[in-house]
Protein backbone atom coordinates (compact mmCIF):
# COMPACT_ATOMS: atom_id res chain seq x y z
CA UNK A 1 0.00 0.00 0.00
CA UNK A 2 1.10 3.53 -0.79
CA UNK A 3 0.47 6.65 1.18
CA UNK A 4 1.28 10.14 -0.54
CA UNK A 5 1.39 12.86 2.01
CA UNK A 6 1.33 16.64 0.06
CA UNK A 7 2.86 19.85 0.81
CA UNK A 8 3.78 19.01 4.83
CA UNK A 9 5.97 21.34 6.53
CA UNK A 10 8.35 18.74 8.02
CA UNK A 11 9.21 19.50 11.62
CA UNK A 12 12.87 18.41 12.61
CA UNK A 13 16.03 19.38 13.82
CA UNK A 14 18.03 16.18 12.95
CA UNK A 15 16.37 15.62 9.54
CA UNK A 16 17.45 17.16 6.07
CA UNK A 17 13.86 19.14 5.08
CA UNK A 18 13.60 20.30 8.64
CA UNK A 19 11.05 23.64 8.12
CA UNK A 20 10.69 22.42 4.24
CA UNK A 21 7.23 22.07 2.96
CA UNK A 22 7.43 18.52 0.77
CA UNK A 23 5.19 15.78 -0.53
CA UNK A 24 6.02 12.41 1.51
CA UNK A 25 5.52 8.95 -0.31
CA UNK A 26 5.41 6.00 1.45
CA UNK A 27 5.60 2.65 0.51
CA UNK A 28 5.65 -0.49 2.96
CA UNK A 29 6.30 0.99 5.93
CA UNK A 30 8.85 2.89 4.27
CA UNK A 31 10.05 6.66 3.34
CA UNK A 32 10.54 5.89 -0.13
CA UNK A 33 10.43 9.60 -1.47
CA UNK A 34 10.76 13.14 -0.53
CA UNK A 35 10.32 16.03 -2.78
CA UNK A 36 8.49 19.30 -3.77
CA UNK A 37 5.95 17.09 -5.72
CA UNK A 38 4.99 13.57 -6.30
CA UNK A 39 2.47 12.12 -8.35
CA UNK A 40 2.17 8.98 -6.27
CA UNK A 41 -0.34 7.30 -8.29
CA UNK A 42 -2.64 4.43 -7.05
CA UNK A 43 -1.31 6.39 -3.73
CA UNK A 44 -3.69 6.97 -0.73
CA UNK A 45 -3.74 11.00 -0.55
CA UNK A 46 -3.08 12.72 2.79
CA UNK A 47 -4.13 16.29 1.96
CA UNK A 48 -5.39 19.14 4.50
CA UNK A 49 -5.29 23.71 4.78
CA UNK A 50 -2.13 23.83 6.27
CA UNK A 51 -0.32 19.65 6.77
CA UNK A 52 3.05 19.92 9.45
CA UNK A 53 4.54 16.21 9.67
CA UNK A 54 6.66 15.54 12.68
CA UNK A 55 8.51 12.47 14.20
CA UNK A 56 5.71 10.22 15.85
CA UNK A 57 4.96 12.05 19.20
CA UNK A 58 6.46 9.33 22.18
CA UNK A 59 4.90 9.95 25.64
CA UNK A 60 6.59 9.81 29.18
CA UNK A 61 4.58 8.20 32.01
CA UNK A 62 1.70 7.07 30.23
CA UNK A 63 -1.06 5.60 32.81
CA UNK A 64 -2.59 2.36 31.53
CA UNK A 65 -5.91 0.52 33.05
CA UNK A 66 -4.25 -2.56 31.97
CA UNK A 67 -3.51 -4.70 33.92
CA UNK A 68 -5.96 -4.76 37.00
CA UNK A 69 -7.73 -1.85 35.85
CA UNK A 70 -9.27 -2.86 32.25
CA UNK A 71 -12.52 -1.16 32.98
CA UNK A 72 -10.78 2.10 32.87
CA UNK A 73 -8.53 1.67 30.11
CA UNK A 74 -6.82 -1.31 27.71
CA UNK A 75 -4.26 -1.71 26.11
CA UNK A 76 -6.13 -1.54 23.32
CA UNK A 77 -7.96 1.21 24.07
CA UNK A 78 -4.92 2.91 24.76
CA UNK A 79 -3.12 2.56 21.18
CA UNK A 80 -6.32 3.72 19.62
CA UNK A 81 -6.06 6.86 21.95
CA UNK A 82 -2.36 7.31 21.18
CA UNK A 83 -2.51 6.87 17.99
CA UNK A 84 -6.48 9.39 17.72
CA UNK A 85 -3.21 11.52 19.19
CA UNK A 86 -0.24 11.47 16.85
CA UNK A 87 1.56 9.52 19.57
CA UNK A 88 3.48 6.03 17.90
CA UNK A 89 5.22 5.32 21.58
CA UNK A 90 4.38 5.52 25.42
CA UNK A 91 6.42 4.86 28.09
CA UNK A 92 4.15 2.81 30.67
CA UNK A 93 4.22 4.43 34.40
CA UNK A 94 4.07 0.91 36.85
CA UNK A 95 1.22 1.97 38.29
CA UNK A 96 -0.92 -1.10 37.75
CA UNK A 97 -2.04 -4.26 39.47
CA UNK A 98 0.42 -6.01 39.75
CA UNK A 99 3.02 -3.25 39.89
CA UNK A 100 5.31 -3.50 37.17
CA UNK A 101 8.35 -4.89 39.14
CA UNK A 102 9.21 -8.17 37.77
CA UNK A 103 10.67 -9.40 34.40
CA UNK A 104 7.25 -10.90 33.47
CA UNK A 105 5.23 -7.38 34.18
CA UNK A 106 7.76 -6.08 31.92
CA UNK A 107 7.43 -8.22 29.28
CA UNK A 108 3.92 -8.54 29.56
CA UNK A 109 3.93 -4.47 28.55
CA UNK A 110 5.97 -4.96 26.09
CA UNK A 111 4.69 -7.83 24.03
CA UNK A 112 1.08 -5.69 24.21
CA UNK A 113 2.54 -3.10 21.65
CA UNK A 114 0.91 -5.33 18.80
CA UNK A 115 -2.41 -5.33 20.53
CA UNK A 116 -1.80 -1.74 21.40
CA UNK A 117 -0.72 -1.07 17.53
CA UNK A 118 1.88 1.63 18.79
CA UNK A 119 5.36 1.04 20.22
CA UNK A 120 5.52 -0.11 24.43
CA UNK A 121 8.26 0.09 26.70
CA UNK A 122 8.15 -0.75 30.81
CA UNK A 123 9.12 2.18 33.31
CA UNK A 124 9.96 -0.47 36.12
CA UNK A 125 8.64 0.57 39.64
CA UNK A 126 11.11 1.92 42.05
CA UNK A 127 10.44 0.78 45.30
CA UNK A 128 8.46 -2.72 45.61
CA UNK A 129 5.04 -2.41 45.78
CA UNK A 130 4.75 1.59 45.28
CA UNK A 131 5.33 1.12 49.31
CA UNK A 132 8.17 3.66 49.58
CA UNK A 133 10.21 1.31 51.76
CA UNK A 134 12.21 -1.30 50.00
CA UNK A 135 14.21 -0.84 46.76
CA UNK A 136 12.80 -2.85 43.81
CA UNK A 137 14.89 -5.33 41.95
CA UNK A 138 16.32 -2.88 39.19
CA UNK A 139 19.25 -5.16 37.56
CA UNK A 140 16.24 -8.09 36.62
CA UNK A 141 14.30 -4.94 35.72
CA UNK A 142 16.97 -3.76 33.20
CA UNK A 143 17.84 -6.92 31.94
CA UNK A 144 14.01 -7.13 30.88
CA UNK A 145 14.11 -4.29 29.41
CA UNK A 146 12.71 -1.57 31.30
CA UNK A 147 13.42 1.93 30.44
CA UNK A 148 13.78 3.84 33.64
CA UNK A 149 12.47 3.86 36.94
CA UNK A 150 9.37 5.30 38.60
CA UNK A 151 6.42 5.30 41.49
CA UNK A 152 4.59 7.12 39.08
CA UNK A 153 3.15 10.29 40.36
CA UNK A 154 3.53 8.89 44.03
CA UNK A 155 6.50 10.87 45.60
CA UNK A 156 9.43 9.04 47.22
CA UNK A 157 9.51 11.01 51.05
CA UNK A 158 12.70 8.68 51.96
CA UNK A 159 15.57 10.35 51.25
CA UNK A 160 17.76 7.22 51.24
CA UNK A 161 15.62 5.07 49.11
CA UNK A 162 16.08 7.66 46.43
CA UNK A 163 19.33 7.79 47.07
CA UNK A 164 20.20 4.23 46.41
CA UNK A 165 17.51 4.35 43.76
CA UNK A 166 20.17 6.71 42.03
CA UNK A 167 22.92 4.95 42.70
CA UNK A 168 21.85 2.09 40.59
CA UNK A 169 20.57 4.56 38.06
CA UNK A 170 24.38 5.66 37.59
CA UNK A 171 25.23 1.64 37.43
CA UNK A 172 22.82 0.83 34.62
CA UNK A 173 22.44 3.78 32.92
CA UNK A 174 19.02 4.41 33.46
CA UNK A 175 17.66 7.00 34.47
CA UNK A 176 14.87 7.66 37.71
CA UNK A 177 12.24 9.21 37.30
CA UNK A 178 11.19 11.27 39.71
CA UNK A 179 7.84 13.25 40.68
CA UNK A 180 8.57 16.31 43.21
CA UNK A 181 6.10 16.73 46.22
CA UNK A 182 6.57 16.82 49.77
CA UNK A 183 4.03 15.13 51.20
CA UNK A 184 4.31 16.66 54.69
CA UNK A 185 3.78 20.34 53.05
CA UNK A 186 1.18 19.61 50.25
CA UNK A 187 -0.86 16.61 52.07
CA UNK A 188 -4.72 16.86 51.86
CA UNK A 189 -4.54 19.98 49.44
CA UNK A 190 -6.93 19.99 46.48
CA UNK A 191 -5.44 22.74 44.71
CA UNK A 192 -2.82 25.25 44.10
CA UNK A 193 -2.37 27.75 47.16
CA UNK A 194 -3.18 30.92 46.54
CA UNK A 195 -6.02 33.95 45.92
CA UNK A 196 -8.14 31.41 44.14
CA UNK A 197 -8.42 28.36 46.51
CA UNK A 198 -8.79 30.59 49.53
CA UNK A 199 -11.99 31.97 47.28
CA UNK A 200 -12.93 28.53 46.73
CA UNK A 201 -12.70 27.16 50.43
CA UNK A 202 -10.29 24.20 49.57
CA UNK A 203 -7.12 23.44 51.05
CA UNK A 204 -4.10 24.66 48.95
CA UNK A 205 -0.86 22.89 47.94
CA UNK A 206 2.13 25.44 47.96
CA UNK A 207 4.47 25.79 45.22
CA UNK A 208 7.28 25.30 47.80
CA UNK A 209 6.37 21.48 48.48
CA UNK A 210 7.63 20.84 44.67
CA UNK A 211 10.69 23.29 45.07
CA UNK A 212 11.66 21.99 48.77
CA UNK A 213 11.94 18.21 46.84
CA UNK A 214 13.37 19.09 43.73
CA UNK A 215 16.34 20.80 46.23
CA UNK A 216 16.82 17.50 47.26
CA UNK A 217 16.91 15.61 44.60
CA UNK A 218 19.34 17.52 42.85
CA UNK A 219 21.41 17.22 45.75
CA UNK A 220 21.02 13.63 45.45
CA UNK A 221 21.51 13.60 41.75
CA UNK A 222 25.10 15.54 42.20
CA UNK A 223 26.21 13.12 45.10
CA UNK A 224 25.60 10.02 42.06
CA UNK A 225 25.72 11.75 39.38
CA UNK A 226 23.15 9.71 38.49
CA UNK A 227 20.21 10.51 35.56
CA UNK A 228 17.54 12.34 37.11
CA UNK A 229 13.87 13.13 35.43
CA UNK A 230 11.98 15.46 37.40
CA UNK A 231 9.01 14.29 36.41
CA UNK A 232 5.61 16.77 35.71
CA UNK A 233 7.21 19.73 37.25
CA UNK A 234 4.43 22.81 37.76
CA UNK A 235 6.29 25.33 39.95
CA UNK A 236 8.02 28.18 38.72
CA UNK A 237 10.72 28.00 41.49
CA UNK A 238 11.69 24.62 41.11
CA UNK A 239 12.87 25.68 37.32
CA UNK A 240 15.65 28.03 38.73
CA UNK A 241 17.08 25.09 40.59
CA UNK A 242 16.51 22.64 37.54
CA UNK A 243 18.49 25.51 35.49
CA UNK A 244 21.00 26.12 37.90
CA UNK A 245 21.72 21.60 38.26
CA UNK A 246 22.20 21.95 34.40
CA UNK A 247 24.48 24.91 34.22
CA UNK A 248 26.50 22.95 37.01
CA UNK A 249 26.38 20.03 34.59
CA UNK A 250 24.80 17.64 36.22
CA UNK A 251 22.19 14.69 34.34
CA UNK A 252 19.49 16.44 35.44
CA UNK A 253 16.39 17.09 32.86
CA UNK A 254 12.83 17.81 33.30
CA UNK A 255 8.85 17.18 31.67
CA UNK A 256 5.79 19.13 32.05
CA UNK A 257 2.52 17.78 31.94
CA UNK A 258 0.56 20.14 28.77
CA UNK A 259 -2.83 20.98 31.02
CA UNK A 260 -0.44 23.31 33.29
CA UNK A 261 0.72 24.74 30.45
CA UNK A 262 -2.48 25.63 29.23
CA UNK A 263 -4.71 26.41 31.91
CA UNK A 264 -4.50 28.27 35.29
CA UNK A 265 -6.02 27.86 39.13
CA UNK A 266 -9.08 30.59 37.79
CA UNK A 267 -10.44 27.49 35.30
CA UNK A 268 -10.95 25.72 38.21
CA UNK A 269 -13.63 27.90 39.41
CA UNK A 270 -16.55 26.24 38.50
CA UNK A 271 -15.49 23.00 40.77
CA UNK A 272 -14.67 21.03 37.27
CA UNK A 273 -13.13 17.43 38.50
CA UNK A 274 -11.50 17.08 35.06
CA UNK A 275 -8.74 19.80 36.38
CA UNK A 276 -8.27 18.39 39.43
CA UNK A 277 -5.07 16.83 38.16
CA UNK A 278 -1.54 15.99 39.89
CA UNK A 279 0.56 17.87 39.62
CA UNK A 280 -2.14 20.92 40.58
CA UNK A 281 -2.45 23.62 38.30
CA UNK A 282 -1.05 26.61 39.36
CA UNK A 283 -1.67 30.25 39.13
CA UNK A 284 -0.37 32.68 35.60
CA UNK A 285 3.02 33.23 37.09
CA UNK A 286 3.85 29.20 36.88
CA UNK A 287 2.16 28.77 33.99
CA UNK A 288 4.33 31.74 31.81
CA UNK A 289 6.92 30.49 33.45
CA UNK A 290 6.46 26.97 32.32
CA UNK A 291 6.33 28.23 28.93
CA UNK A 292 9.09 29.87 29.18
CA UNK A 293 11.13 26.94 30.31
CA UNK A 294 9.97 25.42 27.13
CA UNK A 295 12.12 28.13 24.83
CA UNK A 296 14.93 28.19 27.36
CA UNK A 297 15.23 24.87 27.50
CA UNK A 298 15.06 24.35 31.41
CA UNK A 299 12.46 21.66 30.46
CA UNK A 300 12.86 19.56 28.28
CA UNK A 301 9.68 17.21 27.38
CA UNK A 302 5.60 17.92 27.16
CA UNK A 303 4.00 15.07 28.70
CA UNK A 304 0.54 14.23 28.49
CA UNK A 305 -0.28 13.06 31.67
CA UNK A 306 -2.51 10.52 30.68
CA UNK A 307 -4.55 9.20 34.06
CA UNK A 308 -7.77 7.56 32.78
CA UNK A 309 -10.38 7.13 35.27
CA UNK A 310 -13.96 5.77 35.90
CA UNK A 311 -16.63 8.21 36.98
CA UNK A 312 -17.03 6.60 40.02
CA UNK A 313 -13.78 8.23 40.73
CA UNK A 314 -14.43 11.74 39.51
CA UNK A 315 -18.01 12.45 38.98
CA UNK A 316 -17.92 13.17 42.89
CA UNK A 317 -17.71 16.53 45.05
CA UNK A 318 -14.23 18.37 44.00
CA UNK A 319 -12.78 17.30 47.49
CA UNK A 320 -13.13 13.76 46.75
CA UNK A 321 -12.69 13.14 43.56
CA UNK A 322 -9.18 11.77 42.21
CA UNK A 323 -6.71 13.50 40.72
CA UNK A 324 -5.82 12.47 37.18
CA UNK A 325 -7.10 13.36 33.28
CA UNK A 326 -7.08 11.46 30.49
CA UNK A 327 -4.68 13.48 27.49
CA UNK A 328 -3.05 11.17 24.60
CA UNK A 329 -5.97 12.44 22.91
CA UNK A 330 -6.11 16.35 23.04
CA UNK A 331 -2.10 16.79 24.02
CA UNK A 332 -0.84 18.26 20.71
CA UNK A 333 -4.31 20.22 19.60
CA UNK A 334 -4.16 22.17 23.17
CA UNK A 335 -0.50 23.03 22.53
CA UNK A 336 -1.29 24.49 19.34
CA UNK A 337 -4.41 25.95 19.97
CA UNK A 338 -2.31 27.61 23.44
CA UNK A 339 0.96 27.86 22.81
CA UNK A 340 1.55 27.87 18.95
CA UNK A 341 1.68 31.68 19.35
CA UNK A 342 4.56 32.04 22.13
CA UNK A 343 6.28 28.34 21.44
CA UNK A 344 7.12 27.98 17.93
CA UNK A 345 5.76 24.88 16.41
CA UNK A 346 9.00 22.65 15.78
CA UNK A 347 10.09 23.30 19.17
CA UNK A 348 6.74 22.15 20.83
CA UNK A 349 7.05 19.42 18.43
CA UNK A 350 10.70 18.63 19.57
CA UNK A 351 9.45 18.57 23.19
CA UNK A 352 6.35 16.10 22.02
CA UNK A 353 8.46 13.35 20.12
CA UNK A 354 12.48 13.25 19.80
CA UNK A 355 13.18 14.64 23.08
CA UNK A 356 11.05 12.79 25.15
CA UNK A 357 12.67 9.06 23.21
CA UNK A 358 16.24 11.04 24.20
CA UNK A 359 15.82 11.13 27.59
CA UNK A 360 15.32 7.53 27.91
CA UNK A 361 18.25 6.65 26.23
CA UNK A 362 15.72 5.52 22.68
CA UNK A 363 16.31 5.98 19.01
CA UNK A 364 15.05 9.05 17.31
CA UNK A 365 13.03 7.90 14.00
CA UNK A 366 14.05 10.66 11.50
CA UNK A 367 12.30 11.79 8.75
CA UNK A 368 14.18 10.88 5.50
CA UNK A 369 14.12 8.47 2.44
CA UNK A 370 14.87 4.95 3.25
CA UNK A 371 14.00 5.34 6.72
CA UNK A 372 10.51 3.13 8.53
CA UNK A 373 7.95 5.77 8.49
CA UNK A 374 7.38 6.73 11.86
CA UNK A 375 5.21 9.75 12.03
CA UNK A 376 2.46 12.26 12.93
CA UNK A 377 0.95 14.26 10.63
CA UNK A 378 -1.58 17.40 11.52
CA UNK A 379 -3.37 20.10 10.18
CA UNK A 380 -2.70 23.07 12.23
CA UNK A 381 -5.33 25.02 11.02
CA UNK A 382 -8.74 22.61 11.66
CA UNK A 383 -10.71 24.02 13.99
CA UNK A 384 -13.44 21.51 15.83
CA UNK A 385 -15.02 20.89 19.28
CA UNK A 386 -13.76 18.28 20.96
CA UNK A 387 -16.89 15.84 21.66
CA UNK A 388 -17.02 13.34 23.96
CA UNK A 389 -18.22 10.86 20.76
CA UNK A 390 -14.28 11.41 19.49
CA UNK A 391 -13.44 9.27 22.33
CA UNK A 392 -11.08 6.25 21.78
CA UNK A 393 -10.36 5.87 25.08
CA UNK A 394 -12.55 3.73 27.67
CA UNK A 395 -12.61 6.78 30.29
CA UNK A 396 -14.20 10.03 29.65
CA UNK A 397 -12.07 12.54 32.31
CA UNK A 398 -10.97 14.38 29.77
CA UNK A 399 -11.23 18.54 30.65
CA UNK A 400 -11.46 19.44 26.86
CA UNK A 401 -14.77 18.06 26.01
CA UNK A 402 -17.10 20.44 25.08
CA UNK A 403 -14.12 22.56 24.10
CA UNK A 404 -13.25 24.53 20.56
CA UNK A 405 -9.74 23.29 19.44
CA UNK A 406 -7.29 24.02 16.78
CA UNK A 407 -5.18 21.64 14.60
CA UNK A 408 -6.26 18.14 14.23
CA UNK A 409 -4.11 14.53 13.69
CA UNK A 410 -4.92 13.54 10.49
CA UNK A 411 -2.26 10.88 9.65
CA UNK A 412 -0.26 8.54 12.33
CA UNK A 413 2.40 6.13 10.98
CA UNK A 414 3.74 3.55 13.31
CA UNK A 415 6.57 1.50 11.78
CA UNK A 416 5.22 1.90 8.50
CA UNK A 417 1.62 1.07 9.60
Amino acid sequence: MKTLIKNAVILQKESEYHLQARDILIENGEIRQIAKSINGEGAMVISGKKLYCCPGLFDIGTHSGEPGYEHRETFRSLGAAARAGGYTGLAIFPNNKPVTQTRGDIQLIMSSAKAAGVSLYAIGVLSKNLAGQDLAEFLDMVEAGAVGFSDGLLPVNDGGLLNRALLYARQTGKPVLHHPDDKYLSGGGEMHEGHVSTSMGLKGVPAMAERAMVYRDVLLCEYNNAPLIVHAVSAKESLSVIGEAKAAGLPVSATVAYNNLVFTDADLSDFDTNLKVMPVIRSEEHRAALAKGLLDGTIDAIISNHVPLDEESKNLEFPYANPGAIGLETCLAACITHLSDKVPLDVLTEKLSSAPRRLLGLPVPVIGESNPADLCVFDAEEESTFGIENLKSISANNPYIGRRLRGKVVFTAVKGH
